[in-house]
Protein backbone atom coordinates (compact mmCIF):
# COMPACT_ATOMS: atom_id res chain seq x y z
CA UNK A 1 0.00 0.00 0.00
CA UNK A 2 1.65 3.33 -0.69
CA UNK A 3 2.28 6.07 1.46
CA UNK A 4 -0.89 8.05 2.52
CA UNK A 5 0.76 11.31 2.54
CA UNK A 6 1.62 13.35 6.19
CA UNK A 7 -1.09 13.36 9.50
CA UNK A 8 -3.31 15.97 8.36
CA UNK A 9 -4.03 19.47 9.94
CA UNK A 10 -7.17 21.18 10.62
CA UNK A 11 -8.64 23.59 8.20
CA UNK A 12 -7.80 27.12 9.11
CA UNK A 13 -11.27 27.96 9.40
CA UNK A 14 -11.19 25.07 12.27
CA UNK A 15 -8.65 26.71 14.56
CA UNK A 16 -11.23 29.68 16.74
CA UNK A 17 -12.33 26.99 18.82
CA UNK A 18 -11.70 27.28 22.56
CA UNK A 19 -9.89 23.79 23.37
CA UNK A 20 -9.71 22.35 27.15
CA UNK A 21 -6.44 22.81 28.63
CA UNK A 22 -6.87 19.05 30.73
CA UNK A 23 -8.63 16.49 28.88
CA UNK A 24 -10.34 15.12 31.72
CA UNK A 25 -12.30 17.89 33.20
CA UNK A 26 -15.58 19.69 33.03
CA UNK A 27 -14.62 22.11 30.32
CA UNK A 28 -14.17 18.53 28.07
CA UNK A 29 -17.89 17.53 28.88
CA UNK A 30 -19.14 21.09 27.34
CA UNK A 31 -16.90 20.34 24.45
CA UNK A 32 -18.21 16.64 23.63
CA UNK A 33 -21.39 18.28 23.64
CA UNK A 34 -23.04 17.91 26.92
CA UNK A 35 -25.21 21.02 28.01
CA UNK A 36 -23.57 23.04 30.91
CA UNK A 37 -26.31 21.27 33.77
CA UNK A 38 -25.35 17.85 32.62
CA UNK A 39 -21.55 18.46 32.67
CA UNK A 40 -22.17 18.82 35.55
CA UNK A 41 -23.90 16.33 36.60
CA UNK A 42 -21.63 14.31 35.12
CA UNK A 43 -18.60 15.88 36.35
CA UNK A 44 -19.95 15.76 40.12
CA UNK A 45 -20.53 11.79 39.71
CA UNK A 46 -16.81 11.43 38.18
CA UNK A 47 -15.36 13.57 41.18
CA UNK A 48 -17.30 11.87 44.00
CA UNK A 49 -16.16 8.01 43.06
CA UNK A 50 -17.17 5.29 45.22
CA UNK A 51 -14.77 3.54 47.13
CA UNK A 52 -15.92 0.24 45.94
CA UNK A 53 -16.10 -0.86 42.53
CA UNK A 54 -13.61 -0.85 39.78
CA UNK A 55 -11.14 2.74 39.82
CA UNK A 56 -11.09 5.83 37.20
CA UNK A 57 -8.64 5.68 34.79
CA UNK A 58 -6.78 9.07 37.04
CA UNK A 59 -6.62 6.06 40.06
CA UNK A 60 -3.65 4.25 41.05
CA UNK A 61 -3.29 1.01 38.84
CA UNK A 62 -3.94 -1.93 41.78
CA UNK A 63 -4.41 -4.53 39.00
CA UNK A 64 -8.31 -4.47 38.63
CA UNK A 65 -11.05 -3.07 35.92
CA UNK A 66 -10.69 1.11 35.63
CA UNK A 67 -13.36 3.17 33.75
CA UNK A 68 -12.35 5.16 31.70
CA UNK A 69 -13.66 8.78 31.10
CA UNK A 70 -15.23 8.52 27.65
CA UNK A 71 -16.84 4.70 28.65
CA UNK A 72 -17.97 7.22 31.95
CA UNK A 73 -19.44 9.92 29.72
CA UNK A 74 -21.23 7.40 27.18
CA UNK A 75 -22.64 5.56 30.16
CA UNK A 76 -24.43 8.73 30.79
CA UNK A 77 -26.15 8.31 27.71
CA UNK A 78 -27.19 4.90 26.68
CA UNK A 79 -29.75 4.26 29.22
CA UNK A 80 -31.89 7.14 28.00
CA UNK A 81 -34.53 5.99 25.98
CA UNK A 82 -33.67 6.05 21.94
CA UNK A 83 -35.70 7.48 18.90
CA UNK A 84 -35.20 5.89 15.88
CA UNK A 85 -38.57 6.96 13.86
CA UNK A 86 -39.12 9.49 11.68
CA UNK A 87 -40.30 12.11 14.41
CA UNK A 88 -38.03 14.80 14.71
CA UNK A 89 -39.83 15.85 17.78
CA UNK A 90 -38.95 12.15 19.66
CA UNK A 91 -35.59 12.97 18.40
CA UNK A 92 -35.16 16.32 20.21
CA UNK A 93 -36.94 14.48 23.10
CA UNK A 94 -33.95 12.38 23.22
CA UNK A 95 -31.58 14.59 22.78
CA UNK A 96 -32.87 16.50 25.34
CA UNK A 97 -33.26 13.43 27.78
CA UNK A 98 -29.40 12.62 27.03
CA UNK A 99 -28.41 16.38 28.27
CA UNK A 100 -27.31 17.38 24.83
CA UNK A 101 -25.95 20.98 24.46
CA UNK A 102 -28.26 23.01 21.94
CA UNK A 103 -25.35 23.71 18.99
CA UNK A 104 -24.72 19.48 19.33
CA UNK A 105 -28.40 18.96 18.97
CA UNK A 106 -28.95 21.29 15.79
CA UNK A 107 -26.05 19.55 14.42
CA UNK A 108 -27.20 16.29 14.79
CA UNK A 109 -30.86 17.36 13.25
CA UNK A 110 -29.49 19.32 10.64
CA UNK A 111 -31.92 18.65 7.79
CA UNK A 112 -29.70 18.59 5.08
CA UNK A 113 -28.81 15.26 6.02
CA UNK A 114 -32.11 14.15 7.81
CA UNK A 115 -32.21 11.15 5.40
CA UNK A 116 -29.01 10.15 6.39
CA UNK A 117 -29.30 10.56 9.98
CA UNK A 118 -32.64 8.04 9.79
CA UNK A 119 -29.73 4.95 8.90
CA UNK A 120 -29.64 5.01 12.56
CA UNK A 121 -31.14 6.05 16.11
CA UNK A 122 -30.12 9.23 17.96
CA UNK A 123 -28.27 7.41 20.55
CA UNK A 124 -26.11 6.03 17.69
CA UNK A 125 -25.53 9.45 16.79
CA UNK A 126 -25.06 10.81 20.12
CA UNK A 127 -22.15 8.37 21.11
CA UNK A 128 -20.84 8.66 17.33
CA UNK A 129 -20.18 12.52 17.97
CA UNK A 130 -18.89 12.97 21.32
CA UNK A 131 -16.51 9.92 20.54
CA UNK A 132 -15.41 11.43 17.77
CA UNK A 133 -14.69 15.56 19.76
CA UNK A 134 -13.18 13.42 22.53
CA UNK A 135 -10.84 12.02 19.83
CA UNK A 136 -10.19 15.30 18.63
CA UNK A 137 -8.80 16.35 22.19
CA UNK A 138 -7.00 13.42 22.50
CA UNK A 139 -5.17 14.12 19.15
CA UNK A 140 -4.20 18.13 20.52
CA UNK A 141 -3.44 16.48 23.80
CA UNK A 142 -1.36 13.49 21.87
CA UNK A 143 0.77 16.92 19.35
CA UNK A 144 1.13 18.80 22.15
CA UNK A 145 3.10 15.58 24.72
CA UNK A 146 5.00 15.60 21.58
CA UNK A 147 6.09 19.27 21.65
CA UNK A 148 4.05 19.93 18.42
CA UNK A 149 1.82 22.89 17.71
CA UNK A 150 -2.06 23.12 18.65
CA UNK A 151 -2.58 25.64 15.95
CA UNK A 152 -4.41 24.28 13.05
CA UNK A 153 -2.94 27.39 11.11
CA UNK A 154 0.44 27.05 12.63
CA UNK A 155 0.54 22.78 11.44
CA UNK A 156 -0.74 24.03 8.06
CA UNK A 157 2.01 26.75 7.33
CA UNK A 158 4.79 24.64 8.71
CA UNK A 159 3.49 21.63 6.35
CA UNK A 160 3.22 24.66 3.56
CA UNK A 161 7.23 25.84 3.80
CA UNK A 162 8.18 21.92 3.78
CA UNK A 163 6.57 21.46 0.64
CA UNK A 164 3.92 18.75 2.23
CA UNK A 165 0.86 21.06 2.52
CA UNK A 166 -2.37 18.72 2.95
CA UNK A 167 -4.62 17.47 -0.05
CA UNK A 168 -7.16 20.00 0.11
CA UNK A 169 -10.38 17.98 -1.04
CA UNK A 170 -12.17 20.99 -2.86
CA UNK A 171 -8.78 21.36 -4.57
CA UNK A 172 -7.82 17.61 -5.68
CA UNK A 173 -11.48 16.29 -6.10
CA UNK A 174 -11.61 16.49 -10.18
CA UNK A 175 -8.25 14.51 -9.83
CA UNK A 176 -9.37 12.11 -7.21
CA UNK A 177 -12.71 11.09 -8.98
CA UNK A 178 -10.92 11.13 -12.09
CA UNK A 179 -8.97 8.17 -10.81
CA UNK A 180 -12.87 6.44 -11.79
CA UNK A 181 -12.34 6.41 -15.15
CA UNK A 182 -8.71 5.17 -15.54
CA UNK A 183 -9.28 2.23 -17.50
CA UNK A 184 -8.33 -0.93 -15.17
CA UNK A 185 -9.01 0.18 -11.94
CA UNK A 186 -11.78 0.51 -9.10
CA UNK A 187 -11.77 3.40 -7.63
CA UNK A 188 -13.12 3.26 -3.50
CA UNK A 189 -13.69 6.30 -1.01
CA UNK A 190 -14.67 6.26 2.90
CA UNK A 191 -15.03 9.31 4.95
CA UNK A 192 -13.33 9.18 8.15
CA UNK A 193 -12.91 10.71 11.41
CA UNK A 194 -8.85 11.33 11.67
CA UNK A 195 -8.66 11.94 15.08
CA UNK A 196 -10.29 8.28 15.45
CA UNK A 197 -7.60 6.88 13.38
CA UNK A 198 -4.16 8.93 13.91
CA UNK A 199 -2.65 6.38 16.30
CA UNK A 200 -2.67 3.93 13.04
CA UNK A 201 -0.29 5.67 11.76
CA UNK A 202 3.88 6.35 12.29
CA UNK A 203 6.06 9.19 12.81
CA UNK A 204 5.90 9.64 8.70
CA UNK A 205 2.57 10.07 8.16
CA UNK A 206 1.95 5.81 6.61
CA UNK A 207 -0.85 4.36 7.22
CA UNK A 208 0.74 1.18 9.44
CA UNK A 209 -2.41 -0.23 10.34
CA UNK A 210 -5.31 -1.07 8.13
CA UNK A 211 -7.72 -1.95 10.61
CA UNK A 212 -7.79 1.30 11.82
CA UNK A 213 -10.77 1.82 8.98
CA UNK A 214 -12.54 -0.86 9.73
CA UNK A 215 -16.53 -0.82 11.07
CA UNK A 216 -17.63 -2.19 13.87
CA UNK A 217 -20.68 -4.79 14.24
CA UNK A 218 -23.33 -4.78 13.69
CA UNK A 219 -23.32 -3.55 10.12
CA UNK A 220 -25.17 -4.24 6.51
CA UNK A 221 -23.44 -7.96 6.58
CA UNK A 222 -21.84 -8.79 9.78
CA UNK A 223 -23.44 -9.46 13.14
CA UNK A 224 -20.01 -9.96 15.19
CA UNK A 225 -17.23 -9.09 13.00
CA UNK A 226 -15.60 -5.77 12.33
CA UNK A 227 -15.77 -5.54 8.20
CA UNK A 228 -14.31 -2.99 5.68
CA UNK A 229 -17.01 -1.02 4.09
CA UNK A 230 -15.84 1.58 0.96
CA UNK A 231 -18.28 2.80 -1.59
CA UNK A 232 -17.85 3.58 -5.19
CA UNK A 233 -19.84 6.38 -5.31
CA UNK A 234 -18.33 9.49 -4.50
CA UNK A 235 -21.30 10.79 -3.43
CA UNK A 236 -22.03 8.70 -0.51
CA UNK A 237 -17.97 9.46 0.61
CA UNK A 238 -19.43 13.16 0.54
CA UNK A 239 -22.50 13.14 2.19
CA UNK A 240 -21.06 11.09 5.20
CA UNK A 241 -17.75 13.53 4.81
CA UNK A 242 -20.31 16.27 5.42
CA UNK A 243 -22.17 14.90 8.09
CA UNK A 244 -19.31 13.87 10.54
CA UNK A 245 -17.96 17.41 9.52
CA UNK A 246 -21.34 19.37 10.60
CA UNK A 247 -21.00 17.20 13.71
CA UNK A 248 -17.58 17.89 14.72
CA UNK A 249 -16.21 20.20 17.33
CA UNK A 250 -14.66 22.18 15.45
CA UNK A 251 -11.32 22.56 17.19
CA UNK A 252 -7.82 22.43 15.86
CA UNK A 253 -8.70 18.41 16.04
CA UNK A 254 -11.52 18.21 13.89
CA UNK A 255 -10.11 17.01 10.57
CA UNK A 256 -12.53 14.88 8.27
CA UNK A 257 -10.34 13.21 5.68
CA UNK A 258 -11.82 11.02 2.67
CA UNK A 259 -9.57 7.47 1.57
CA UNK A 260 -9.50 7.10 -1.81
CA UNK A 261 -8.73 3.85 -2.42
CA UNK A 262 -7.64 2.67 -5.81
CA UNK A 263 -7.69 -0.97 -6.52
CA UNK A 264 -7.03 -2.84 -9.77
CA UNK A 265 -9.62 -4.59 -11.60
CA UNK A 266 -7.34 -7.99 -12.27
CA UNK A 267 -6.81 -7.88 -8.44
CA UNK A 268 -10.87 -7.79 -8.29
CA UNK A 269 -11.30 -10.25 -11.32
CA UNK A 270 -8.95 -13.02 -9.32
CA UNK A 271 -11.06 -13.68 -7.13
CA UNK A 272 -13.76 -15.78 -7.22
CA UNK A 273 -16.35 -17.94 -5.74
CA UNK A 274 -16.20 -18.49 -2.62
CA UNK A 275 -13.72 -15.54 -2.46
CA UNK A 276 -16.08 -13.35 -4.03
CA UNK A 277 -19.53 -12.81 -3.85
CA UNK A 278 -22.41 -10.05 -5.14
CA UNK A 279 -25.57 -9.32 -3.09
CA UNK A 280 -28.24 -6.59 -4.04
CA UNK A 281 -31.52 -5.62 -3.87
CA UNK A 282 -34.01 -7.04 -4.13
CA UNK A 283 -33.05 -10.52 -3.60
CA UNK A 284 -34.05 -12.46 -0.87
CA UNK A 285 -30.17 -13.46 0.49
CA UNK A 286 -29.66 -9.38 0.77
CA UNK A 287 -32.27 -9.24 3.02
CA UNK A 288 -31.92 -11.84 5.40
CA UNK A 289 -28.44 -11.20 5.45
CA UNK A 290 -29.03 -7.43 6.14
CA UNK A 291 -31.82 -8.90 8.62
CA UNK A 292 -29.86 -11.44 10.56
CA UNK A 293 -26.85 -9.09 10.84
CA UNK A 294 -27.99 -5.96 12.28
CA UNK A 295 -30.58 -7.49 14.91
CA UNK A 296 -27.88 -9.96 15.12
CA UNK A 297 -29.86 -12.71 15.16
CA UNK A 298 -27.90 -15.88 15.35
CA UNK A 299 -27.75 -18.81 14.22
CA UNK A 300 -26.92 -17.49 10.63
CA UNK A 301 -29.18 -19.60 8.28
CA UNK A 302 -26.48 -22.08 6.23
CA UNK A 303 -27.39 -20.36 3.29
CA UNK A 304 -26.04 -17.30 3.85
CA UNK A 305 -22.52 -18.59 5.47
CA UNK A 306 -20.63 -18.04 2.25
CA UNK A 307 -21.01 -14.58 2.61
CA UNK A 308 -19.78 -14.70 5.86
CA UNK A 309 -16.61 -16.53 4.99
CA UNK A 310 -16.75 -14.23 1.43
CA UNK A 311 -12.76 -11.98 1.24
CA UNK A 312 -14.84 -9.66 -0.83
CA UNK A 313 -18.71 -8.68 -1.25
CA UNK A 314 -20.14 -6.32 -3.47
CA UNK A 315 -23.43 -5.28 -2.50
CA UNK A 316 -26.17 -2.73 -2.03
CA UNK A 317 -25.97 -0.71 0.92
CA UNK A 318 -28.16 -0.53 3.67
CA UNK A 319 -30.40 1.90 5.38
CA UNK A 320 -32.20 2.37 8.46
CA UNK A 321 -31.29 1.89 12.54
CA UNK A 322 -30.65 -1.63 14.20
CA UNK A 323 -34.14 -0.77 16.50
CA UNK A 324 -35.89 -0.56 12.78
CA UNK A 325 -34.90 -4.32 11.88
CA UNK A 326 -34.95 -5.45 15.63
CA UNK A 327 -38.73 -4.51 15.65
CA UNK A 328 -39.22 -6.40 12.36
CA UNK A 329 -40.91 -9.54 12.55
CA UNK A 330 -38.50 -11.03 10.08
CA UNK A 331 -36.44 -10.44 7.63
CA UNK A 332 -39.35 -10.66 4.97
CA UNK A 333 -40.61 -7.30 6.37
CA UNK A 334 -37.56 -5.22 4.78
CA UNK A 335 -38.50 -3.26 2.33
CA UNK A 336 -37.16 -1.16 -0.05
CA UNK A 337 -37.27 1.98 2.36
CA UNK A 338 -34.42 -0.52 3.96
CA UNK A 339 -31.85 0.97 0.91
CA UNK A 340 -29.77 3.85 0.73
CA UNK A 341 -30.19 5.70 -2.06
CA UNK A 342 -28.18 8.67 -3.45
CA UNK A 343 -28.75 11.22 -6.51
CA UNK A 344 -31.49 14.19 -6.99
CA UNK A 345 -34.74 13.64 -6.54
CA UNK A 346 -36.57 11.71 -8.58
CA UNK A 347 -33.39 10.66 -10.34
CA UNK A 348 -32.39 8.29 -7.09
CA UNK A 349 -29.92 5.72 -7.80
CA UNK A 350 -29.38 2.59 -5.20
CA UNK A 351 -25.88 3.15 -3.11
CA UNK A 352 -23.49 0.02 -4.07
CA UNK A 353 -21.15 -0.76 -1.13
CA UNK A 354 -17.49 -3.21 -1.41
CA UNK A 355 -17.27 -4.59 1.80
CA UNK A 356 -13.82 -6.55 2.33
CA UNK A 357 -13.37 -9.13 5.72
CA UNK A 358 -11.66 -7.91 8.79
CA UNK A 359 -10.28 -11.12 8.96
CA UNK A 360 -6.23 -11.24 8.52
CA UNK A 361 -6.48 -11.79 4.89
CA UNK A 362 -9.07 -9.06 3.97
CA UNK A 363 -5.79 -6.72 5.34
CA UNK A 364 -3.69 -8.14 3.67
CA UNK A 365 -5.26 -8.14 0.10
CA UNK A 366 -5.79 -4.37 0.61
CA UNK A 367 -2.45 -3.16 1.49
CA UNK A 368 -0.98 -5.44 -1.45
CA UNK A 369 -3.63 -4.29 -3.96
CA UNK A 370 -4.95 -1.00 -2.87
CA UNK A 371 -3.43 2.60 -3.90
CA UNK A 372 -4.37 5.04 -1.18
CA UNK A 373 -5.01 8.58 -1.00
CA UNK A 374 -6.35 11.03 1.73
CA UNK A 375 -7.92 14.17 1.50
CA UNK A 376 -8.58 16.94 3.94
CA UNK A 377 -12.52 17.99 4.13
CA UNK A 378 -12.63 21.46 5.17
CA UNK A 379 -15.18 23.49 6.88
CA UNK A 380 -15.39 25.37 3.41
CA UNK A 381 -16.06 21.91 1.59
CA UNK A 382 -18.81 21.58 3.88
CA UNK A 383 -19.87 25.26 2.73
CA UNK A 384 -20.42 23.88 -0.69
CA UNK A 385 -21.88 21.02 -0.54
CA UNK A 386 -24.59 22.53 1.83
CA UNK A 387 -24.95 25.13 -0.96
CA UNK A 388 -25.06 22.79 -3.73
CA UNK A 389 -27.39 20.67 -1.70
CA UNK A 390 -31.10 21.28 -0.16
CA UNK A 391 -32.12 20.07 2.90
CA UNK A 392 -32.35 16.22 2.58
CA UNK A 393 -36.10 14.57 1.35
Amino acid sequence: MSDVGTILPPAADDAHVTIPDVLISPETLVYVGLSSSKSAEVWDRWANWPPHGPGRETDADDGGLQVSFIDFIIGHIRNEPDAADESDAQWRACLQACGIANDMQDAIMDPHFRYLRLSHSCLYWIRDTVEMRYAELQEIQRKSEHGRPVSGLQQQQQQSMAGTAPKIWSVERANATAARDAPGYTVLYKAVDQARIAYFFDEAGVLKNINALESRPPSDFSRNRCMFYFTPDVRVAEYSAGYAKRRSGGGSGSSIVIFCLRIPNAAIDSLAEPDIRRLHWPSDDWKELVWYSRTQQWPLPSHLRPYRDALLIIGTKARKSHAAYRAMGSWEEVTEDCVLKVGARGELEEATQYVISGEDEGGEWLEENGDMRMYLYTRSDLDTWLTENPASR
